[in-house]
């Protein structure tokens, strides 16, 4: 465990190390001297640091989308051991168990590392003169994007965060009174927020391009995930209120136009439409595809998706599940030929699967369905479990499985979906029909009939539904612990009407009792409050 301090000392290290990998001719001096003008001499340098931030994403890839944005949204089952015999992973987390002693993550989730190459990104850019213009601005609207994404995932995990927007440990500063940092206010972090998605966007400008210097496409930050990101951000902001050992910062109503201007941008402007079938979105041969806005990129020779092979939600067939059978009474095996590669480490809820229309092709699309032998033996057919088969890559013409399916953070369906929950906001049921309706259809396919049209009701009926939308449309995707916080059963209600409190809320119900209201925020480990004197505790812990 270490300090703010000692993870932005290590950070300067990781900056000339992935920096130098990602780039071959770069000018190497000692590591103090990377804040100065020893290393950004010219302009491939800066070129490659963009490969720098979009490998620190990477990196970060599991907290994002799994340990932060899914293990707490209840549809995991819960005990030590899954059904194919596996041992259960972070169970601390999906239960809720949190107190200064169990904190889930250590270190912030180790977010600050990242930060700080890329507020020294922001600083050494805006004082360049090698880069032409507009390459400047399409690099500073990355760096930008990325910064408001980093501290928007920890201002909605952590609440009030410490603000470090400089380079001091990189330029030399070496000073540990001055390295130690306090938690911020919340107006100050959603403020910083605001701003650097401000600072994106003007700095993009007109650019609407996906990679325009070749960085790789949907995978390299772009004006499109900076919309994104402002919607999220906006759409949030209006809808949650924020109370931490610094004071509270109030939900405000009034972002929610600007949210819907965003994501109405991101629908309109960047050429995106739903692909036709549901599973080609995450074949490894259609990468990148039409509705894809910004991913995390895996390929076979490089670094392996950490999600679906360290944080997998299926199996092998191994154990248990071997020996039992498929709804038509055939053995189970190994459906998905992982040959021994993958185990039941997080187990989905059964009532998941049950909760999808038989012919809504999401459902096949994501789980396969295993049976009891000893109860199909007598003639009745028991649901046992389910095996995820989204996104898990591919095994290749050597017999190996390969994890090589990119991690989607941003894809159209998201967009639709949030414009139906601000429709609902703004009481406006046309919309919120016309955009879970948009979803819907793509994922019947063939099967789509107006039997399976949404037809909206009260304020309540539509955000239960548009949450059940996103359970079965973002398995596996990271939505649902953020989707429970922000969505309520009352418009504008107090904060124990989130769905996160609701037993209302499908599949699981409340997942928080309001009693412990205080754990929508998580704890910060003890070592490094310790290590750090001015860091304080979460309020709660």
């Amino acid at each position: 465990m270490k300090s703010i301090k000692t993870i932005l000392s290590s950070a300067a290290v990781a900056v000339a190390l992935v920096a130098t990998s990602s780039c071959n001719v770069l000018d190497l001096g000692p590591i103090d001297y990377y804040g100065s003008g020893n290393f950004w001499t010219t302009e491939s340098q800066f070129d490659g640091y963009v490969y720098t931030l979009n490998n620190y994403l990477r990196n970060s890839c599991s907290n994002h989308a799994i340990i932060f944005g899914e293990l707490r949204g209840g549809l995991y089952k819960t005990g030590s051991g899954s059904t194919d015999g596996s041992t259960r992973l972070n169970g601390e987390i999906v239960t809720q168990n949190f107190d200064e002693d169990h904190t889930g993550v250590s270190n912030f989730g180790g977010y600050y590392g990242a930060i700080t190459q890329t507020n020294l990104f922001i600083k050494q850019l805006e004082n360049t003169e090698i880069l032409p213009e507009a390459k400047k601005k399409n690099y500073l609207g990355i760096a930008y994007g990325i910064r408001a994404f980093l501290y928007f995932d920890l201002y909605r995990t952590y609440g009030a965060v410490p603000l470090r927007l400089d380079t001091a440990v990189i330029d030399g500063e070496l000073d540990p009174l001055k390295l130690y940092m306090a938690r911020h206010t919340p107006d100050e972090v959603i403020k910083q927020i605001k701003e650097d998605l401000k600072s994106s966007l003007a700095n993009f400008g007109d650019d609407k391009s996906w990679d325009k210097y070749n960085h790789g496409s949907k995978i390299t930050w772009s004006k499109a995930a900076t919309e994104y990101l402002a919607g999220e951000v906006y759409l949030w902001n209006a809808k949650v209120a924020v109370s931490d050992i610094n004071g509270t910062h109030a939900a405000e109503p009034g972002d929610i136009t600007a949210a819907k201007t965003y994501f109405e941008n991101v629908v309109s402007n960047y050429g995106l439409s739903l692909v036709s079938s549901y599973a080609d979105v995450f074949k490894t041969t259609n990468k990148a595809n039409s509705e894809v806005i910004f991913a995390i990129r895996y390929k076979e020779d490089e670094a392996g998706n950490g999600i679906v092979s360290n944080y997998t939600h299926m199996t092998d067939g191994r154990g248990v599940l071997m020996n039992q059978v498929n709804a038509d009474g055939t053995p189970f095996g190994d459906p998905l030929d992982l040959r021994g590669a993958g185990g039941q480490w997080y187990e989905y809820a059964d009532e998941l699967y049950l909760s999808y229309n038989p012919e809504d092709k999401r459902r096949d699309a994501t789980f396969v369905p295993c049976y009891s032998k000893p109860e199909f033996d007598k003639g009745n057919v028991v649901l046992l479990t389910t095996v995820v088969k989204k996104n898990i890559g591919h095994t290749n013409t050597s017999g190996v499985h390969v994890w090589d399916a990119d991690q989607i953070y941003y894809r159209l369906p998201g967009a639709l979906l949030a414009l139906a929950e601000i429709a609902n906001y703004e009481g406006n049921n046309a919309k919120v029909e016309e955009y879970i309706n948009q979803v819907r259809e793509r994922a019947y396919g063939a099967n789509w009939a107006d039997e399976f049209k949404y037809v909206a009701g009260s304020f309540e009926q539509n955000e239960l539904a548009i949450l059940a939308e996103k359970d079965k449309e973002f398995v596996q995707e990271g939505q649902r612990w953020w989707d429970l916080r922000r969505m309520t059963t009352v418009k504008g209600g107090a904060e124990t009407d989130h769905l996160v409190f609701s037993e209302k809320a499908p599949i699981s119900g409340a997942v928080l009792p309001t009693s412990q209201a205080y754990k929508v925020l998580w704890p910060i480990d003890k070592t490094l409050r310790n290590s750090d004197k001015e860091l304080k505790q979460t309020v709660g812990y």
